[in-house]
């Protein structure tokens, strides 16, 4: 967020040098390495620690971290609930981790490179960070009826001109819960130059070629349209503990 200062900032090896890996987040960086590089990796995560505040204690073997760090980290692997969005570009990927608190939440931004930048923000404001984490100027509304096309041609690329002309950006977003109650379903979103569409696994299929259904979007609702189903998937089953996906 444009006015939330990053706390702090930690790589893949250095969270898992802290035990602070996380069932759901991506170590990207970390993924591409064998064992022996990983552990070259952690030696370098140490070092990198020690110069940013962290403080070696037991004779070298252990690290005490900032106050503020500890909290963050807690409140993080407490969290029984985390939204997940993703949003590719032609630069780059990101994928934002928003670690739901009864309270506060976590922001997690992760890029390819695995740098994991860290924000806290209270649980009203989720609603406008993902409006900005969502937000595609270049991209057009989505205009028209809705189409279903076969998964191929999509990923293809194949109804472009006719339906998003140049691809500016592309978000998923789906939520991970701790107790592994109901799986819940990926939502897609394709923003262009030509329009913006919805994307769904289509439940019909041609000549046995899974279909994608497509349904045209404003470009600035891509944020809304997320909060509002997730909103009704968490509504949907029984009480899902200590915090709901709800617009405040």
């Amino acid at each position: 967020m444009r006015d939330i200062p990053p706390l702090v900032q930690f790589t893949d090896e250095e969270l898992l040098l802290l035990g602070a890996d996380h069932p759901v987040v991506d170590l990207p960086y970390l993924g591409t390495m064998d064992p022996a590089q990983r552990e070259l990796a952690a030696q370098v995560a140490y070092r990198s620690l020690c110069s940013h505040g962290a403080i070696a204690v037991d004779g070298g073997t252990g690290l005490e971290l900032p106050e503020s760090y500890v909290t963050m980290l807690r409140l993080r692997a407490d969290a029984t609930s985390v939204l997940v969005v993703s949003r590719a570009t032609v630069d780059a990927g990101v994928m934002r981790y928003h670690h739901l608190g009864a309270d506060t939440v976590v922001l997690e931004d992760v890029s390819d490179a695995g740098a994991h930048v860290f924000r806290m923000i209270a649980r009203a404001e989720v609603d406008r960070a993902l409006q900005e984490f969502c937000a595609v100027p270049d991209a057009a509304d989505g205009a028209g009826e809705p189409v279903v096309v076969t998964q191929q041609s999509f990923r293809a690329g194949e109804s472009a001109a006719r339906l998003w002309g140049r691809a500016v950006a592309q978000f998923d977003a789906t939520v991970w819960r701790a107790d592994g109650a109901a799986e819940v379903p990926v939502l897609g979103y394709l923003a262009g130059t030509a329009g913006s569409w919805c994307v769904r696994p289509s439940a019909t299929a041609e000549q046995g070629a899974p279909m994608v259904h497509l349904a045209p979007i404003r470009a600035d609702s891509i944020a809304d349209s997320i909060l509002a189903a997730l909103v009704r998937l968490e509504l949907r089953g029984p009480d899902r503990g200590e915090w709901h996906l709800m617009r405040a």
